[in-house]
């Protein structure tokens, strides 16, 4: 294998095997690099994905150095995504006109577009995330359709479960209007952690201004959402709340206080579907960053790590409110503060639907990063053959 040159390997041989095991430290090394660019496989590095401009990049951070690298995601270039998620390998995007998903195994190279059920459209107001049962490990995804804050006079509330190995939709059980709701904004999407998925959530908003906020999470193996799940803080409609994880195993909140201009974030010490414990990692005085301010709706996507004690924080710079060329750029935070920011590239004006008016609006959105490094996958995601029914037919793909 190692006579083997590393793009013979990534054009004549990755790209064509349907499944390869990594049986030496060679073959892997190469894999990763072709998916991550060059030395990807170091082990002093965090691995990832992310969305900037509308596209997929794969994420390089070399902790000794503290250097983030981005490279855009060939594969996926012509599409454009609202949003992305990783699980165990898996990436699955959502395209920008909400029409399809896609799932890719970056270390098999294979993607699949996946339509909505027979007869169904997907929609701008959809919440979506990956995972798997803890049981024989099926990976799936959760759709999750919940139009009662939408206005007009039709409502719709259910779950969806769509399984990769079957290459099918089915509709769960359905539940009574529940009393809290999930934040829709393209930022406060779920994060899996071990298979499951948390999301932020609030109760329904009435006349109060002052509403419980709380945790969430869909359990893959009894395919239902769990108790409501404590924060450690309280947070208001302006503040900054998102999600992240610590290497599958831990989940990672950070809260930014817009009226006292602070960020922290908490870490879990134990993480069930069903319980939850925090310890804060890190505090962050933000007044005297010139360039740096949390977006409460679109901003704050993060990663932590853990054993160096900083926190990556994905933001656009402050100059927002002129004409020049806006940057995308990854801060360092230590436990001492601010230490240092890197450019990541110009920020482009994306055009959107807005999901709770459903116009089309134009807007600067900063980058965000799926927070779990990633671990390669064996999972097929191979385009299957179109046979009657099956969702990817359905998009007329087959």
């Amino acid at each position: 294998m190692s006579d083997l040159g590393e793009k013979l390997v990534g054009e004549k041989i990755l790209t064509k095997v349907p499944a390869v095991r990594s049986t030496c430290k060679t073959w892997e090394a190469i894999t990763k690099s072709w998916v991550m660019g060059k030395a990807a496989a170091a082990p002093h590095e965090f691995l990832g994905f992310m969305m900037m401009n509308a596209k997929v990049y794969s994420l390089r951070y070399n902790i000794g150095e503290d250097l983030v690298d981005v490279k855009e995601v060939d594969l996926l270039n012509q599409l454009e995504i609202s949003e992305v998620y990783h699980c165990d390998g898996l990436v699955l995007c959502v395209a920008m006109d909400h029409s399809k998903l896609v799932v890719w195994n970056p270390y098999l190279y294979q993607t699949r577009w996946i339509g909505p059920r027979l007869g169904e459209n997907f929609n701008i107001r959809d919440i979506y995330s990956i995972g798997y049962s803890d049981k024989k490990r099926d990976h799936k995804i959760l759709r999750f359709v919940d139009d009662y804050s939408a206005p007009g006079p039709t409502h719709v509330f259910r779950s969806e479960i769509y399984e990769i190995s079957s290459d099918s939709w089915r509709v769960l059980e359905a539940k009574p209007k529940p009393k809290w709701e999930i934040q829709i904004d393209e930022h406060q999407r779920g994060v899996s952690v071990k298979g499951n998925t948390y999301f932020f959530a609030h109760e329904r908003y009435n006349n109060c201004a002052d509403v419980k906020d709380f945790l969430l999470c869909f359990d893959f193996t009894k395919e239902r959402f769990g108790p409501r799940l404590p924060l450690p803080f309280h947070s208001y409609n302006e503040d900054c709340v998102t999600l992240s994880n610590v290497r599958d195993e831990q989940l990672a909140v950070l809260f930014g206080d817009f009226a006292s201009s602070f960020f922290e974030i908490w870490i879990t010490l134990t993480v069930e579907p069903d319980y939850l414990s925090w310890n804060k990692f890190l505090r962050v005085e933000t007044t005297a960053l010139t360039l740096f301010r949390l977006d409460a709706f679109l901003g704050g996507s993060f990663f932590v790590d853990e054993e160096n004690k900083v926190a990556v924080v994905f933001e656009l710079d402050e100059c927002l409110s002129t004409f020049t060329p806006h940057q995308n750029k990854a801060f360092v935070f230590g436990q001492a503060g601010y230490i240092h920011s890197v450019t990541l590239g110009q920020v482009t004006k994306i055009q959107l639907l807005c999901p709770y008016s459903g116009e089309h609006i134009q807007a600067f959105l900063p980058p965000l990063v799926c927070s779990s490094s990633y671990r390669p996958s064996l999972v097929q995601v191979k385009q299957p053959l179109c046979t009657k029914g099956n969702a990817t037919c359905s998009m007329g793909n087959g």
